[in-house]
């Protein structure tokens, strides 16, 4: 495959990588690298794709791979460094400052319980609420059976519940 023609599945698929990533790691510079590195990945492998799937759940496989990857190498590292991630900061410059101040509350509320989520059940999570995927790419992109996408969806809303029900109480 030529330069260019990977030039295309780059602008075609870009930002659903991203968000799918961004929605894991919370970290923009992170998060571009580990992009950056699903293509690069994705450009030398090319020749590997069978094509039994879409090339957008092929780019999520690798993605989420380099993510785990990611996950692996920070923890790692948490051994020399103190270094806990903090959830990134989401602004919504639209609404006034006492709703923006509250919806970043809530915000960073979730995303600290999404982060609290067992990696399987964060992954299906993001893929389905965040990021639109269907029970059947989830199950594609992870290998795994779509009653197991169903019951770690259901986990993860379950857990998510919990940990947020004294979120209200806190405010």
């Amino acid at each position: 495959m030529e330069a260019n023609n990977f030039n295309e599945i780059i602008k075609a698929h870009q930002q659903k990588i991203y968000a799918v990533v961004f929605a894991m790691v919370r970290n923009e510079a992170e998060t571009d690298e580990i992009v950056q590195q699903t293509f690069i990945s994705a450009f030398k492998g090319l020749k590997k794709f069978r094509s039994e799937s879409s090339i957008e759940t092929w780019l999520v496989k690798i993605a989420l791979n380099n993510t785990r990857t990611y996950f692996r190498k920070r923890k790692f590292l948490s051994f020399f460094y103190d270094n806990e991630g903090k959830a990134a900061d989401i602004k919504d410059e639209t609404q006034n400052t006492e709703k923006a101040v509250e919806n970043e509350a809530v915000k960073k509320g979730v995303a600290k319980a999404i982060a609290k989520l067992p990696f399987r059940q964060k992954e299906v999570f993001v893929m389905k609420h965040l990021n639109g995927f269907s029970i059947k790419e989830i199950s594609q992109v992870l290998n795994i059976a779509q009653g197991s996408v169903k019951a770690n969806i259901f986990k993860a809303i379950k857990n998510l519940q919990k940990y947020l029900e004294d979120f209200n109480e806190v405010q």
